[in-house]
Parts: C-alpha cells; sequence; structure tokens
C-alpha cells in the first residue's frame, strides 16, 4: 500500500517511503514552509499566505517530480492561472492534484461565504483538472462530505484524505505522514487521514 505524505519540499520518494516506492504519494504543498513553524495547521486556513501563488513560485524551483506526485491547491482562489498552473504541474510530471486545505474547512474557519457554494465551486476545478489530464484526490472534513464527493466524481478519484476539523490543531511540519484508513469500505477510493502526532516521553506532541 506504500506510504502517503505531506511534505512542504519535493524530495525523492526512495529516500523516505516504505520501501515500496512504486505506491509511495508524496502530497506537495509548498506554502507550510511559509507558515510559522510548529503553529498549528488551522493556519493554513486562513487569509496569511496567498496558497497558490507560493505553489507557482515553488514550481518554477522543481526540475521533475515522480508520477506519484501531487501537488496542493486551494481550488476556491479566484485570482489562480488555473491553465498556467495545470501546464506547468504536467512539464514537471506531477500525477495531479489535492484539493488542500479543503474548502469545507477554509470556510468554516473563515466564516466567509457560501460553505455549498465553495464545495460546488472545488468540485468543478477538480473535474476541471481531471478533464485537464491530471489525476484528482479529494480532501474533506466529514464522513457525510466524504460519501457525497465519492458519489458524485464517482471513478474519477485517485485516493481520499478525511481531514476533520480536529486535525487542524495538529501543528505544521516539513512532512506530515497519512495512514490508511481500514474501516472505509463505505467508499470505492482508497482512503487516508493525518497519523496521530507524535507523542514525546513526557506526553507532550513534538
Amino acid at each position: 500500500m506504500g506510504t502517503w505524505m505531506i511534505v512542504d519540499h519535493v524530495v525523492p520518494l526512495a529516500t523516505v517511503g516504505s520501501g515500496k516506492t512504486g505506491d509511495d504519494v508524496c502530497i506537495f504543498a509548498p506554502s507550510l514552509r511559509a507558515l510559522p513553524p510548529d503553529n498549528p495547521i488551522v493556519m493554513a486556513t486562513l487569509p496569511v499566505v496567498d496558497w497558490n501563488a507560493e505553489l507557482f513560485r515553488a514550481l518554477s524551483d522543481v526540475t521533475s517530480v515522480g508520477n506519484r506526485c501531487y501537488a496542493a491547491v486551494l481550488m476556491i482562489d479566484p485570482f489562480t492561472l488555473w491553465e498556467d498552473l495545470a501546464d506547468m504541474l504536467k512539464e514537471k510530471g506531477f500525477a495531479g492534484v489535492v484539493n488542500f486545505p479543503p474548502a469545507s474547512l477554509v470556510e468554516g474557519v473563515q466564516s466567509a461565504g457560501s460553505a455549498s457554494a465553495a464545495n460546488t465551486l472545488e468540485i468543478d476545478r477538480m473535474k476541471w483538472f481531471h478533464d485537464n489530464g491530471l489525476g484528482i484526490v479529494h480532501t474533506g472534513s466529514s464522513r457525510l462530505e466524504m460519501v457525497d464527493i465519492s458519489n458524485r466524481l464517482a471513478d474519477l478519484l485517485d485516493g481520499m484524505i478525511y481531514f476533520p476539523p480536529e486535525s487542524l490543531s495538529r501543528p505544521i511540519a516539513p512532512r506530515m505522514d497519512l495512514e490508511a484508513v481500514i474501516d472505509a469500505d463505505f467508499l470505492p477510493a482508497s482512503l487516508w487521514s493525518l497519523k496521530p502526532a507524535p507523542v514525546c516521553p513526557a506526553g507532550e506532541s513534538v
């Protein structure tokens, strides 16, 4: 099944995976390194960093990636040059895109606009990426949303990531490992979630 991870730098999967590098998946989220280290992930849902602009800047320094690397894209950004982004991702060899941070959490934290409208915009944008030759992995914040997206995107999905609101308290790190959710028979796509934060002997998260 390999290893899934969210990383703020593109790294060779052979150096960080489980040994079965063909199954390893890297989710490239360079905006995380523009946020204060060790702050909670909720920072990623706030308008304190231009998420997609940071991705564009980082891609200019990337030569190529393995075909199991996805880019973390804020799908509800009204200012992104989508055609340019899709072209760059394909040029660099990315397998596809992930809606991270997901609209359901961005809208929930910022309390701006309609969450349902943002969700529709996000789904339409993911379908657009798929139609333009890139794979899609959906991140959702509730079981109800996961089932709904699974039904609406059907067999277009390469996988899904469950990112409930309590995950927002996790500290930002250069690498955040995901783990397979084994009791997700209600979904046709493979499902992953953040691993619990490691805890030091004193009982504090590290």
